[in-house]
């Protein structure tokens, strides 16, 4: 979008009735860019798609959890093998699947899909989402960008074998 396009957007909006005080942010969805511009207080996010959120069913995503927690690598070990690793469960879903942003909330809805959890002791609790982001905090960012970061200790890459299982199970990563 041009000065020209901005100005005759903001007269548009301005002659409707809108007040716009602080930021105003303009999406726009294109096929092969990502890009993020701030200048003068007007943010445009040019967004591919890929970051919007999926419109997924409980039963899917249950059905996937359950999948995960019975996954094997290819040592024939658990790829879900401790509590933490519900952290990229919740990164993963609050940022692409409409679940809920506050950490209670998001293992309430967890816990009220009554998963099998087919023998894996490791049932979501508070502390194993809370937990995580200590041991690794550079996972800050957004799951699909995970593996770009340098941080590959054991840590890392079962939180990443995780968040990748469910973005491919899920559709957000091809």
């Amino acid at each position: 979008m041009n000065k020209e396009e901005l100005q005759a957007a903001l007269e548009a909006i301005s002659k409707s009735g809108v007040t716009v005080k602080g930021d105003l942010v303009i999406e726009k969805k294109v096929e092969y860019e990502v890009a993020n511009v701030e200048n003068g207080g007007i943010g445009i996010q040019i967004n591919n798609g890929k970051n919007v959120p999926l419109t997924v069913t409980d039963k899917d995503i249950k059905a996937t959890l359950e999948a995960l927690l019975r996954l094997k690598d290819e040592k024939d070990k658990l790829l879900f093998k401790n509590k933490k690793q519900w952290w990229a469960v919740y990164r993963v879903l609050s940022t692409f699947c409409h679940y809920p942003q506050q950490m209670t909330s998001f293992k309430t809805k967890i816990t009220d899909m009554e998963i099998d959890y087919g023998g894996n002791p490791n049932v979501i609790t508070y502390d194993s989402l809370t937990d995580a982001p200590k041991t690794v905090p550079l996972m800050a960012c957004s799951p699909s960008a995970w593996d770009t970061l340098k941080d590959k200790s054991d840590n890392y890459k079962q939180q990443y074998d995780v968040a990748e299982f469910l973005m491919l199970k899920l559709g957000i990563k091809s």
